[in-house]
């Protein structure tokens, strides 16, 4: 496991970790739609972070490498968006026409601002794995808190499930 975390610059190296992995763990700050880079002020975190993914998961060294995607810090986004005060659509006008998917079932006691505002941040992530529709990589989100140690836990097992499952693909026992 590699954290390359906040090193905008060694980016190039990068692919030198990803030899023989199974699969990439990504990491975003949900909560950092509203705040710039510390290196670059004028560079929204969100939307550095998805041209990040988005250049990971079109990298033809990694084509056939899934990615578990952390939508973190759901906790400070709620926060936010309850307050009111940094509107996601002043950042990300196109959340103005968002709608939900049919199939998103709120958590209980989740309010709906809340639910809207996580899963338009998934479905960014989302709509990049799915453009190039080659189905030879999979991205697997999970809205995490990292101080909920039963959310940490439980998505820790379900990742552990992915990769066993992907191990079995690749030697072809599933």
């Amino acid at each position: 496991m590699f954290d390359v975390g906040g090193q905008r610059d060694e980016r190039k190296k990068w692919i030198q970790c990803f030899n023989d992995v199974t699969a990439i763990i990504f990491v975003v700050a949900s909560s950092s739609y509203n705040m710039v880079l510390r290196e670059d002020n004028n560079t929204n975190r969100l939307r550095e972070a998805l041209a990040l993914f988005r250049s990971i998961w079109n990298n033809r060294w990694l084509r056939t490498i899934s990615v578990i995607l952390f939508l973190n810090k759901q906790d400070m986004l709620a926060e936010k968006v309850l307050a009111g005060k940094s509107k996601i659509e002043d950042y990300f006008p196109e959340y103005a026409s968002y709608t939900l998917p049919d199939k998103v079932t709120p958590e209980t006691g989740e309010d709906p601002k809340v639910t809207r505002a996580k899963y338009f941040i998934r479905d960014e992530f989302l709509r990049i794995s799915t453009e190039s529709g080659d189905g030879r990589h999979y991205c697997y989100p999970h809205f995490t808190c990292a101080v909920d140690t039963e959310n940490i836990r439980r998505v820790f097992n379900d990742c552990r499930d992915i990769i066993q499952r992907m191990h079995l693909r690749q030697y072809e026992l599933l």
